[in-house]
């Protein structure tokens, strides 16, 4: 027998027959039991609820074609292994790939996982309102969502790292340092931008809006800044990618200016294909993979009944010749 020979025996949906028999959370109990019961009576074979499942759901805001990916793909590499070893079934999903309807809650349910690590969200995305609803354990990396025993975040310490950076900067002479930001909309940008804004203030440095450009973790993004920052005197640029740092040295290329004698650029990340470019770029290392592992450990232990919690991984320096020295 099917779903829908189900629902037409009771005179209900399909959907209500396919949320029932999963046990989710939207529908009345009532009605849940009554749909459980008649399949059972007739031996509808029944997928076990949530709690027992090993099946954990990893799911990107979006995928593109950007160098950016590289990062998503080295975090759940990490947290795929880790997971897998622990004998858990890892799905890798989209946002971007689903309906305007979508309901994360529902698809978790009705797909039977026990919890979700979900990457490259900021607060546009459509499924950012609904995190609060989920039932059963999140992780988000480079988010955090206050007062939900159910949501954890794993994340660098984003403004400490910049900090590290603005003083490494400050100490070869530089003192109009210029930033390269992402998306306004991010939680990653902005802390990155704070650390910028305490690194000038530590410095007993202004705040100048003249120095910053407002970009969107892309390549073309870093190309675009590069006119912007050759009309500003700065003598250094701190970008929050390493794939903007990359565009904004091609752009500053393609302006005539050399980097580091014209203008120095420091990246943030260190991605695995800088060692397969000409670029030498300094920059600020992620733990990628400890950040996956960090994130299946919080997934196990919200299973095992332990509060969320929000980890913070420091970033390391790492200096190659993309720096000139002032002083």
């Amino acid at each position: 027998m099917t779903i829908k020979e189900i629902a037409e025996a009771l005179n209900i949906s399909i959907s209500t027959v396919s949320k029932a028999l999963n046990d989710a959370t939207d529908i009345a109990e009532e009605t849940k039991a009554t749909v459980r019961q008649y399949a059972e009576s007739i031996g509808y074979p029944m997928k076990s609820k949530n709690k027992d499942s090993r099946r954990i759901l990893v799911m990107y805001e979006r995928v593109d074609t950007d160098i950016r990916n590289h990062v998503f793909a080295q975090v759940v590499s990490s947290f795929t292994d880790v997971a897998v070893r622990n004998n858990y079934e890892v799905i890798i999903d989209t946002v971007s790939t689903k309906p305007d309807d979508f309901e994360l809650e529902s698809y978790l349910r009705q797909n039977n996982f026990c919890a979700a690590f979900i990457m490259g969200m900021n607060f546009r995305s459509p499924i950012y309102g609904q995190l609060k609803k989920t039932s059963v354990p999140l992780v988000l990396l480079d988010n955090r969502v206050s007062n939900c025993p159910l949501i954890s975040s794993v994340s660098s310490e984003n403004a400490a790292a910049i900090i590290i950076a603005m003083r490494h900067l400050q100490k070869l002479g530089h003192t109009n340092i210029g930033f390269l930001m992402g998306e306004k909309d991010s939680l990653v940008s902005a802390e990155r931008l704070a650390g910028y804004i305490l690194g000038l203030a530590q410095a007993g440095q202004d705040f100048k809006n003249e120095y910053v450009y407002y970009g969107d973790f892309t390549r073309e993004a870093g190309e675009h800044a590069a006119k912007f920052f050759c009309e500003t005197n700065v003598t250094a640029v701190i970008c929050c990618s390493d794939i903007m740092a990359i565009g904004l040295i091609d752009g500053l290329a393609a302006a005539g200016k050399k980097v580091p004698d014209d203008i120095s650029v420091m990246g943030f990340d260190d991605l695995s294909i800088l060692k397969f470019t000409p670029y030498n770029l300094t920059t600020m290392k992620q733990d990628y993979g400890q950040m996956g592992e960090r994130a299946f450990m919080q997934i196990r232990e919200m299973l095992g009944g332990r509060q969320s919690q929000n980890v913070y991984l420091p970033c390391t320096l790492v200096e190659r010749s993309s720096i000139k020295q002032l002083v």
